[in-house]
């Protein structure tokens, strides 16, 4: 069996081999709002992460690369869809509810399809993005999830 370890965050990069957010964000040419995004492990895009890790690695002088640094990335982030079938416009009783991790709202359609096939007596959709996540009793639904690209093998 392949054991598999996380990848280090940005966040714990920079404990070891500190750099200076503002500096690093001039440098790479990209918003220091940018920077802080990926620090804390909010969605950037894929192109920006690679900037950063290229120049972070020339900054602090290591040799580094987006597959060994745990960024989250706009292109593999999905967030949490709420999605009910109603009879009309207004909520019921009757109204039933489905949950998928999608990328956009398309996605999540494309998702829910074949749910919201078997439910032809409730003909109104509705998709409500919950990227804070949900707690039921004493159980917390995450609002979000990466794809386990995040995980690497440890050889």
């Amino acid at each position: 069996m392949e054991e598999r370890k996380t990848k280090p965050t940005l966040e714990q990069v920079r404990a070891y081999h500190f750099f200076d957010i503002s500096t690093l964000a001039i440098l790479a040419g990209l918003e220091t709002k940018t920077v802080y995004h990926a620090l804390l492990r909010r969605p950037i895009y894929r192109s920006e992460a690679v900037t950063i890790v290229a120049t972070l690695a020339q900054y602090i002088g290591l040799e580094l690369s987006l597959e060994y640094i745990d960024i989250v990335v706009w292109e593999e982030y999905q967030i949490l869809w709420i999605i009910r079938a109603s009879l009309d416009i207004h909520e019921s009783l009757s109204d039933s509810y489905h949950f998928v991790y999608a990328r956009d709202q398309q996605h999540a359609k494309d998702l829910a399809r074949k749910w919201l096939e078997q439910l032809p007596h409730l003909p109104h959709h509705f998709y409500t993005a919950c990227p804070d996540g949900f707690m039921i009793g004493d159980i917390s639904i995450p609002g979000h999830i990466q794809k386990e690209e995040s995980l690497v093998p440890v050889e």
